[in-house]
């Protein structure tokens, strides 16, 4: 980054985050666009965002992208310099024609325009997730340009977390539903494909389809509301608007799958529109064909186990008596994503979810699993609005009283909402025991009320701590907690009739507390057949040989079958054909290749097709749990950030693991066993050693007090090398 003020600039477009200018250097003649910060103070994630505009330097092209061309300073503030293409930004030619639609050539000529620099975009391993008529760039002749690529993906698929939508990244008027982390899917291509179907829609009509108020609604719009169709306004032929209805279908199965399809049946529009002044209705996307596997992520097979789940929450929501509900199966089975159902049904009744999942590894570490999960809800407040943060503060402070320090102490992020807290006094064990009980049921209960209905979710309960067993069983027994569905998760082939788990479900259900059990069984050969042929956008006959050898190796696991079908597709035995715009296969070669009836030798497999570096390093991700910080990964790694997401990208792309904000996560259990089962045994307890003694040496006093149980897990599982030399 080099300091200069050299450039003349003129004020294009201003908002709250970014200012875009137009202008040059003396003695240049090559124009160029200016990106600056808005802020005087810009946050951390604003800077980013230009940071990461400027690494894609190199995948984008002049034909279809501004690209950048430095980023320097300007009289203290940072500004990303762009090649300046031409043109003028679609929101300004929008508001110019003070919210009239565009006629309908031009807005078809854009649209075609868009649609093959999205190509391009997308061609280059590129999602946006920010297309919007401030990121196009659009000339007289309806040449077009993207820009605003600071949070574009460089994965096939990316995870959002439901997190609060004041902060998810991107735009929430033109959000893909996905997008909102509301919908238990994941983000790709075809999500840049809905917000090219707001864009189109406003240029259309001259409105968004849909309107709101606040950030929720926002989500809500996307996820459940249908909009208006376009040629509701006269003048829009229907034909166009089923194209735009299509864009913004809520499934991404059903909206175009390419942006390719999507520029044909544009042209074909445009070619009859300018030829003939109407244009006739046709088949839309007959030419919208992926030469990617798109595995679809909605569930099959499970439409009475979802309906189950949301009928008790709406239970808990109209009577406020708490349930407990238990969704039980083999790993692989779906567990998880059954339960994610819930988000879209809290977004309309402002409820909150809480989810912590047990680790195999970490049994020893008694509440980690609580913390875990209402440390989710604290960040998530915390990023609300002075007023709102003021609102859960007090709460907060009424439920805690006195004794605030024992959820601090808990969760440390606590204490950034209700500030330093008294000690408490010290009790003997069973009465502090007692009264931590009290204060965590009270503390709950400020989450869960009857504006804010609560869901908390606990995965892998075979792995649950004495501890946080008997806390649960107070608290969904406790007459004063009210408004929320306790929701457990686990593996009913590994808790058997004398596990812990069960004597404490037969104690809840004795006190009268509602139990329903939801138990998840593998898909039969019709829901797999479904799962293939979708997969293959094949018709049922045609794809039901490899649906067939697909159940017959996987036993109808849902996410063995998944993970499955990608590996034959990423060795080559399922394949795109060009030339016949399909899929193709060879049953005999993948029956001689002889994969393994077992998912963990299957996931085994994968990880050794990536490098020993990558291997090394989900080595180290798997001694530290499921789930881990890149804060801690730095300590371990020894790596910057940067150096991090490098190592780890390939099996990022692949979907091993999720990259989220601020942490990388195994996708599944199985594949966290198979990462930490290519660690001989013999090396285990040393790499456990090793990483016990660089947290304990990277940690400050007071971080060390909140990460104690973790540093002593992993000290505690590389004991027997313990009195060996350093």
């Amino acid at each position: 980054m080099t300091e200069t003020s050299g450039y003349q600039l003129e004020l294009l477009r201003e908002s709250s985050d970014f200012t875009l200018y137009r202008g040059r250097q003396p003695g240049n003649p090559s124009p160029v666009l200016a990106v600056a910060l808005s802020a005087e103070q810009p946050s951390p994630q604003d800077v980013r965002r230009l940071e990461r505009e400027y690494s894609l330097a190199a995948e984008l092209g002049p034909a279809w992208a501004a690209r950048p061309l430095e980023l320097t300073r300007v009289k203290g503030r940072i500004i990303l310099i762009l090649e300046d293409p031409g043109g003028e930004p679609l929101d300004r030619i929008l508001e110019r024609d003070h919210g009239q639609p565009l006629d309908l050539t031009r807005s078809l000529r854009i649209a075609v325009g868009l649609a093959r620099s999205l190509c391009q975009v997308h061609r280059h391993g590129l999602i946006h997730k920010d297309i919007k008529p401030g990121n196009v760039l659009v000339d007289d002749v309806c040449n077009v340009w993207i820009t605003g690529f600071g949070i574009a993906s460089q994965l096939p698929r990316e995870s959002q977390s439901p997190a609060p939508p004041e902060i998810i990244a991107g735009t929430l008027a033109y959000m893909a539903p996905e997008q909102t982390g509301r919908m238990n899917r994941s983000i790709d291509t075809r999500s840049d494909l809905y917000s090219v179907g707001v864009t189109f829609y406003q240029m259309l009509t001259g409105v968004l389809p849909f309107s709101a108020t606040d950030p929720l609604e926002w989500v809500h719009c996307h996820i459940a509301r249908q909009p208006p169709p376009p040629d509701d306004r006269a003048g829009i032929p229907k034909v166009v608007s089923a194209m735009i209805l299509k864009l913004l279908a809520k499934n991404a199965e059903e909206r175009y799958q390419t942006a390719s399809g999507l520029e044909g049946d544009l042209r074909r529009c445009l070619a009859e529109w300018e030829s003939d002044g109407r244009i006739q209705s046709f088949a839309l996307g007959s030419h919208d064909v992926s030469d990617r596997l798109l595995i679809p992520e909605k569930l099959y097979g499970r439409e009475g186990e979802i309906e189950t789940l949301l009928s008790a929450f709406d239970r808990v929501v109209a009577g406020g008596i708490p349930e407990l509900l238990l969704v039980s199966g083999y790993s692989g089975v779906g567990k998880s994503s059954v339960v994610n159902e819930l988000h879209k049904v809290l977004v309309p009744l402002r409820g909150l979810f809480a989810a912590g999942k047990f680790d195999h590894y970490k049994r020893d570490i008694p509440y980690a699993t609580l913390a875990q999960a209402f440390q989710m809800l604290v960040r998530q407040i915390l990023v609300k609005s002075e007023e709102e943060v003021g609102q859960w503060r007090h709460t907060l402070l009424d439920a805690v009283e006195a004794n605030g320090q024992l959820i601090v102490n808990l969760i440390p992020e606590v204490e950034f909402l209700i500030g330093k807290q008294p000690p408490v006094a010290d009790l003997p064990p069973q009465d502090a025991r007692r009264r931590f009980q009290l204060v965590f049921r009270r503390f709950l209960g400020a989450f869960a009320s009857s504006e804010h209905p609560l869901a908390l979710f606990l995965d892998d309960l075979q792995w649950l701590d004495t501890a946080t067993l008997d806390l649960l069983e107070r608290l969904i027994t406790d007459p004063d907690v009210r408004h929320v569905l306790l929701i457990g998760a686990y593996r009913d082939n590994e808790v058997s009739s004398s596990h812990p788990l069960m004597r404490t479900l037969a104690a809840i259900r004795d006190a009268g507390v509602r139990v329903q059990e939801i138990v998840l069984a593998s898909l039969g050969p019709d829901d797999v057949g479904r799962l293939v042929s979708d997969s293959l956008r094949y018709e049922r006959d045609a794809a039901d040989p490899l649906a067939q050898l697909v159940h017959e190796k996987t036993g109808g696991n849902p996410f063995f079958a998944i993970q499955f079908l990608a590996t034959l597709a990423e060795e080559g035995l399922l394949r795109f054909n060009r030339n016949a715009a399909g899929w193709i296969w060879d049953l005999g070669r993948i029956r001689a290749k002889g994969y393994s009836d077992n998912v963990v030798d299957l996931m085994v497999g994968k990880l050794q097709r990536l490098s020993d570096r990558t291997q090394a390093s989900l080595q180290q991700l798997a001694c530290l749990g499921n789930v881990v910080e890149i804060a801690t990964l730095r300590m371990v790694f020894g790596q910057s950030e940067e150096e991090i997401h490098t190592a780890l990208l390939d099996a990022a792309r692949t979907g091993l693991i999720l990259r989220l904000e601020g942490a990388y996560a195994f996708l599944h259990d199985r594949i966290h066993e198979a990462a930490y089962a290519l660690i001989p045994d013999s090396e285990r307890a040393g790499a456990h050693l090793r990483i016990g003694r660089v947290l304990l040496a990277s940690m400050t006093a007071e971080s060390l007090a909140e990460h104690l149980f973790d540093v002593t897990n992993q000290l505690n599982r590389g004991a027997a090398l313990l009195g060996n030399a350093r």
